[in-house]
């Protein structure tokens, strides 16, 4: 026996613990071609994929779905469905309406600035199977039944939420991991010839995410951090070293010395020559 206690001090996942209503729940089989561009202006829907691969379009760009993963799509929030390929999917479409996730506006499941794609996998087992009693408890009304599927439809948002929760987690771990990774591989190779491209073929992701990934982890792109990384560099040589700064700006990795002291005195505000006068202590600085 398992025995359950609930802790009353938790606050629930809807406002004034006010129930959705279940507009429908229905089977959908998309082929290549999909569905238009569409939104629902009075109702809120979930819809998961259930076999095969399909492409969402929504929040100006596109996603792959993989079986598990499901979508939380907002009152009046356009988007669109379509296999990825030429084998049918098949997916499950649910509306909500008075639908009133604690401290959101009515009929939306998350705030603006979270993913509304939840790459769930295996982990949306159980949301599928509650989905499937939901479905059958609509199709077969009985007595108490819209009661029942009120009940449902609020622990189907519920748990949808809890998995979108722990998805986005993970997806934070992960992207901090990859900013971590990203670093320690520039600390290493920064003096090398590297491109986007190639930082992000050494990491296997695309250039794109890892360009987003490492500015929330770091605070600047990959080839900022470079530059900083090399001029940070090149200052040790100028204050440390009697190399020439020509000779200095090739060893950081810059062939073009013109460019590299426009770089140095646009990111440092002073000439490497000045620069390495301060540093060895030949010329004071004022303050302007």
């Amino acid at each position: 026996m398992i025995q359950f206690t609930a802790h009353s001090q938790g606050r629930g996942s809807f406002e004034d613990n006010l129930l959705p209503s279940l507009v429908y729940i229905s089977p959908i089989d998309l082929d290549r071609e999909g569905q238009p561009m569409h939104a629902h202006a009075g109702h809120a829907e979930l819809l998961l994929m259930r076999d095969g691969v399909g492409v969402v379009y929504i929040e100006g760009r596109q996603e792959e779905l993989q079986p598990g993963d499901f979508v939380l799509c907002g009152a009046g929030e356009p988007h669109s469905f379509r296999a990825k390929g030429d084998q049918p999917v098949r997916t499950l479409a649910c509306g909500f309406t008075h639908l009133r996730c604690r401290g959101l506006e009515e009929n939306c499941f998350v705030d603006s600035n979270d993913r509304c794609v939840v790459h769930a996998g295996d982990g949306s087992q159980l949301l599928d199977e509650m989905l499937y009693v939901l479905q059958s408890m609509a199709e077969n009304p009985q007595a108490n039944h819209e009661e029942l599927c009120s009940y449902l439809s609020a622990a189907v948002v519920a748990l949808a939420l809890r998995i979108h929760r722990a998805a986005s987690e993970r997806a934070e771990q992960t992207h901090y991991q990859l900013g971590i990774r990203t670093q320690m591989y520039l600390d290493r190779h920064y003096l090398e010839n590297l491109t986007l491209d190639s930082i992000a073929q050494a990491m296997e992701v695309s250039k794109y995410h890892l360009d987003r990934v490492f500015l929330a982890t770091a605070g600047c792109t990959p080839v900022q951090y470079i530059t900083r990384r090399r001029l940070a560099h090149a200052q040790t040589l100028l204050a440390s070293t009697r190399q020439t700064v020509r000779h200095i700006a090739e060893q950081c990795g810059y062939t073009n010395y013109s460019y590299f002291t426009s770089l140095f005195r646009r990111t440092v505000g002073i000439t490497p020559r000045e620069y390495r006068k301060i540093a060895q202590g030949n010329m004071p600085r004022h303050n302007t």
